[in-house]
């Protein structure tokens, strides 16, 4: 394992912005973001230090929060009054996380970065295209004590969607540890927040999608500042990061409706097993 050398040649930097493209129109259309992709192949192929690919993956993740929120929020499926309120645990959380990887050697952290690829994997594969209910179904919704009831219009089915989000005592200390995984590993926390959104809270999942990727961006920040701080943060491997998961996050936008979501599943499922596999056997000093 290296660090990345200021001086390295500029064919690495625009291979890394490569990558990060394809993990950002992958990870996009996927609603997970492209860290889970971005950061094992930054350490397994270009053999960069781990906290430097971790940083770098922080501070893409940001960027692409800020990018895309914008459409979220004017689309109204963000559900802003529960994102504030999950944010509280779950920026503690990352903080929490950020120390923690940096004071972790790279072995152990690639044995749980491993270990959250391959809980990646189980959850997109047991993923099911979600049932719509007929619009002649009366849906009686939940008490709202909280008033934390989100609306907005599935443009897809031309509906109303209204839900109430449940089972806050679940979802506080779960959002701290979606923190934490996004301190450790600069994902973000969007492959534990959107099920938790969807499973635990009967959140809808293009609200749950949009909600999470409000939050994501705020709670990256938090940890990409601990980076930084340690001197993990590359402004080069950076920049090349961050240009290419917002123009992946784009592009994938652009090209979600033209692609089949199982098979688009299946592919980025076989990837994680691999990428999951490469990362325990580097933990175990094997590669």
């Amino acid at each position: 394992m290296r660090t990345y050398e200021e001086g390295a040649e500029l064919a690495e930097l625009v291979a890394i912005g490569l990558v990060a493209l394809g993990a950002g129109t992958l990870g996009t259309k996927l609603g997970l973001g492209g860290g889970v992709i971005l950061v094992p192949v930054l350490t397994l192929v270009f053999r960069l230090d781990l906290d430097t690919a971790i940083a770098a993956s922080a501070i893409a993740v940001v960027a692409n929060s800020i990018s895309g929120s914008g459409a979220y929020l004017r689309a109204r499926t963000t559900n802003v009054r529960l994102a504030l309120l999950l944010l509280v645990p779950m920026a503690a959380g990352a903080l929490a996380g950020g120390l923690l990887v940096v004071a972790l050697p790279d072995t152990v952290t690639n044995g749980l970065f491993a270990l959250l690829l391959f809980y990646v994997a189980f959850v997109m594969a047991r993923r099911r295209a979600p049932v719509i209910a007929a619009s002649s179904v009366e849906i009686v919704l939940p008490r709202d004590p909280h008033r934390l009831a989100g609306r907005y219009q599935d443009l897809s089915v031309n509906q109303i969607v209204d839900y109430v989000p449940r089972g806050l005592r679940v979802g506080m200390p779960v959002s701290s540890l979606a923190g934490v995984a996004s301190g450790m590993f600069g994902i973000g926390g969007g492959p534990i927040t959107v099920p938790l959104l969807t499973l635990v809270m009967g959140v809808p999942v293009k609200a749950a999608a949009s909600t999470s990727s409000f939050m994501v961006g705020l709670t990256a920040s938090a940890s990409a500042l601990i980076y930084y701080t340690y001197g993990s943060v590359n402004p080069r491997v950076s920049v090349a990061a961050v240009f290419g998961i917002v123009v992946g996050a784009r592009l994938g936008a652009r090209v979600s409706s033209r692609v089949r979501p199982d098979q688009l599943t299946q592919v980025f499922v076989v990837v994680l097993l691999l990428l999951a596999v490469s990362m325990a056997l580097d933990s175990a000093g094997v590669i």
